[in-house]
């Protein structure tokens, strides 16, 4: 299976409104499932997810924050993180930020060896991450001005 996602600025980014954002995380997800469950399966939507997230949270070197970060990217971010049941509350840009990464790290490290828990966290993010990637493109789709030659 190849996942495709499209360019914006070099970047894919999680407010891509080109890329299929909620596709991926919906993908991640499931992959995801299937090693809570117990099934091999490959990781190439877990992979891709996670280097969305790397290009929207864009680390600095050697104080590992986070650079400029888009605001459509923290919309997205942001809505998944509220869509989570019980999960973390974000009050500043830093709590965003540190999520992402925190993240990034657990994306980066999971593995058969993972904890049932873990691994059922990054899933329900993913999910959230779908949903919220797909309202946001469905209001950047809604505010685009019709095209005049079409009726």
């Amino acid at each position: 299976m190849t996942i495709a996602t499209a360019n914006q600025n070099g970047r894919v980014q999680l407010s891509s409104s080109d890329a299929n954002i909620p596709l991926l995380a919906i993908q991640a997800a499931n992959e995801l499932d299937e090693l809570v469950e117990g099934r091999k399966t490959e990781f190439q939507a877990v992979q891709r997810l996670t280097e969305v997230l790397k290009q929207s949270f864009p680390i600095q070197s050697p104080v590992g924050t986070a650079g400029f970060v888009d605001s459509g990217t923290v919309a997205v971010f942001s809505q998944a993180m509220d869509e989570l049941p019980g999960g973390p509350r974000a009050s500043t840009m830093k709590d965003v930020v540190d999520y992402a990464l925190g993240l990034v790290r657990n994306l980066e490290t999971f593995g058969s060896g993972s904890p049932a828990g873990d691994l059922k966290a990054m899933r329900n993010f993913c999910i959230a991450l779908a949903s919220a990637a797909s309202a946001y493109q469905q209001s950047i789709f809604e505010m685009a001005p019709a095209d005049p030659l079409r009726s």
